[in-house]
């Protein structure tokens, strides 16, 4: 098991940026107290027996290099069958891996300058795209050091 400290930022799988904020026991079973930067900043109690499958650290500015010219290589993926696309959207996304959030960030980002209307998606489709860029970019513009409301267009700058 990865070491994790109370007040360090690391990535939850499902909701993105949070901070260790407690350790407890329940049950005689240890946990670590996590509260997410976003919605409404709930806490979450992750099991320290299985913290490497749900939390992770946040990636150095290296391996944010590595994600970015990953995320070159990925082309556009549209399934037109509704159903399909969303279970492989809502797969990618469930997964905790960050290749796959940054699969669905590349696929936002085509959809937003691809301007020939080979890709359509729903406002479900959007949603769990921009959730997933929403993820990414608060990591990023901890591993880049940037401001948050400057990332976006940092990354979009390397991807192009």
């Amino acid at each position: 098991m990865k070491e994790y400290i109370k007040g360090q930022q690391i990535i939850h799988c499902r909701d993105g940026l949070a901070v260790i904020i407690d350790e407890t026991v329940i049950a005689e079973n240890q946990y670590f107290v996590v509260r997410t930067a976003r919605g409404s900043g709930e806490n979450i109690y992750v099991p320290k027996a299985r913290a490497d499958a749900i939390i992770r650290n946040i990636m150095t500015e290296a391996e944010a290099d590595e994600l970015v010219k990953y995320m070159r290589s990925v082309d556009v993926e549209f399934n037109p069958n509704t159903k399909q696309r969303r279970d492989a959207l809502k797969r990618r996304l469930g997964s905790g891996d960050v290749k796959d959030i940054a699969f669905l960030f590349k696929q936002l980002y085509l959809f937003r300058t691809l301007k020939d209307g080979s890709v359509k998606f729903g406002p479900v489709d959007l949603d769990m795209l921009e959730f997933a860029s929403n993820n990414l970019l608060d990591e990023l513009s901890i591993s880049y050091n940037k401001p948050r409301d400057e990332i976006e267009a940092f990354i979009y700058k390397k991807l192009s």
